[in-house]
């Protein structure tokens, strides 16, 4: 119990589909799989690729038309103004035609329920996320908010600016500010067309809804839901892993077909309540939303993909990325993904065989090993053989951690007791640890006293004694004497876990940051 005080409450329903890995390309390929590919590779490929080459041409060579004569400043999405009408008519052949590529990349017929709703009745239009490059040529005749990357492709750039996209670097603070700034005049200028938004902020393979991300439910403005759904494919359309880009696109051209409804549910409409609070308005939608498509919500969210990414490239398997991002940041403040990356990485160089687990005798071998090479995780933190000098931690870590001490530890950190350690548990364990919790220091003080107790209430007088004489060497007898008497506020001779902490933080100079 004390474990889920202060570590993140993880999903504990059945383990659901990673909603990130494409479920043909996941799965080995039949024989059928085989012999289909090469049918349409040898018949149909040609043709599309052809036809694709001169179509896409065709739209760049308009939307090039369409935007002559304007100037970055034109594109500003704080500063810019719509197309004229004479641009917009140019650019409007785009949209049939962008209707035939999906022709050309195998969905034939698609059903559509619904009616999309006015401008006035809602300005913004929320999607989710499965087959990107499908969902954007399908809503073609419309801005986007897109990732800035877009901006400079050869063929997407030019027809996304000639719709006004708003491009967003999510890597950027200010960038994800003037997004929001952007949607909100959007949202209440009547001038600009509706804005489509895909609040996941990544692709998954439509067995789940992920994290909504708050942007577009930020102006507190009424949105339209549109679901896109692909039933009875023989191959999974999602942009998932494995698929790179190229991968992807060939995976979708040697497609005999591929099926794909859009329903355009009723306009959602804010509460009060909702319009004030954005988090709240964004988690009801992705709800109303998964609802109608019958699949669950997730804390899973677009960092997960990213950590997957620097998986894949410290040749870990990409499930070891997946840490239900969502999850994690609500309960631990301050975790960045660049700080989750730094920690993939050392926890990929204690992972040597690259199974994406740690067992017991490999973490405890690490131990020491990451302070001598100079690593900051947990190992290092004063409370288990402070000092500056990294020489001297890991002297201490060595002579004073016991086995027993080591795999208290190790315990704590593995969640689901399975006897290794994900990189999930790993990150929350460090971060927990480093003041990231939900009180901060009073979290990582928990985190140390429930890791050198070994599910005792208290620490005995010889065993504080060690504690502080690992923190502060110069302590004389006198001295830690001295601070027993103060920790054991009760003077019943034991300091309990209570009086550690309100001791721990009285003295957070004197301890270590990483203590106290």
């Amino acid at each position: 119990w004390r474990r889920l005080s202060y570590m993140p409450l993880l999903e504990t329903e059945p383990q659901l589909q990673n909603p990130f890995v494409n479920l043909t390309v996941a799965n080995p390929p039949t024989l059928g799989r085989k012999v289909r590919r090469v049918i349409v590779g040898v018949t149909l490929l040609p043709v599309r690729l052809g036809l694709t080459v001169a179509n896409l041409l065709l739209g760049l060579c308009l939307a090039r038309l369409a935007t002559v004569g304007l100037t970055a400043a034109d594109f500003d999405a704080l500063e810019g103004q719509p197309l004229a009408v004479w641009r917009q008519n140019i650019f409007s052949p785009i949209v049939g035609m962008m209707r035939f590529q999906l022709l050309l990349l195998g969905f034939w017929r698609i059903r559509i329920k619904g009616r999309c709703a006015s401008r006035e009745d809602a300005p913004l239009i929320i999607c989710n996320h499965v087959s990107g490059l499908v969902e954007g040529l399908f809503m073609a005749k419309y801005p986007k908010l897109a990732e800035a990357e877009y901006a400079a492709t050869l063929l997407l750039g030019p027809m996304m600016k000639a719709t006004m996209a708003i491009f967003v670097d999510r890597s950027d603070p200010q960038s994800r500010e003037n997004s929001k700034r952007a949607l909100f005049r959007r949202c209440t200028e009547s001038r600009w067309p509706q804005t489509v938004v895909f609040p996941e902020g990544c692709c998954t393979n439509g067995t789940a809804v992920v994290q909504f991300k708050m942007g577009a439910f930020s102006p507190g403005c009424p949105v339209q839901p549109v679901l896109f759904r692909y039933p009875n494919n023989v191959d999974d359309p999602s942009f998932t892993f494995p698929l790179g880009s190229n991968e992807y696109l060939l995976n979708l051209l040697l497609s005999v077909s591929n099926n794909m409804e859009v329903e355009f549910l009723p306009v959602y409409v804010p509460s009060d309540q909702e319009a004030r609070n954005p988090q709240k308005y964004a988690a009801n939608v992705q709800q109303y939303m998964a609802n109608a498509l019958g699949v669950p919500t997730t804390k899973h969210a677009a960092e997960d993909v990213a950590l997957c990414i620097a998986a894949k490239k410290l040749k870990m398997p990409i499930e070891a990325g997946i840490v239900q991002w969502q999850a994690i940041s609500e309960t631990l403040t301050g975790v960045k993904v660049k700080d989750a990356k730094v920690l993939m990485q050392q926890f990929s160089k204690i992972d040597k065989a690259g199974t994406g687990l740690i067992d017991f005798p490999t973490f405890a071998k690490a131990m020491c090993s990451k302070v001598r090479s100079g690593s900051i995780d947990f190992a290092t933190a004063p409370a288990l053989g402070g000092g500056s000098d990294k020489e001297a931690q890991a002297a201490a870590v060595e002579s004073v951690l016991s086995e027993e001490e080591l795999r208290s530890i190790f315990d704590l950190l593995d969640l689901d007791s399975t006897g290794s350690i994900n990189f999930q548990e790993y990150l929350c364990g460090v971060a927990v640890l480093n003041g990231h919790g939900p009180e901060d220091q009073e979290t990582s003080i928990k985190w140390v006293f429930d890791s050198l107790a070994k599910d005792r209430l208290h620490f005995t007088k010889e065993q504080l004694d060690v504690l502080l004489h690992r923190a502060m060497p110069s302590l004389d007898s006198s001295q830690l004497d001295d601070l027993f008497s103060e920790a054991d506020s009760d003077a019943d001779g034991l300091v309990s876990r209570e009086e550690f902490i309100a001791f721990a933080k009285r003295h957070r100079e004197d301890l270590g940051p990483n203590a106290s």
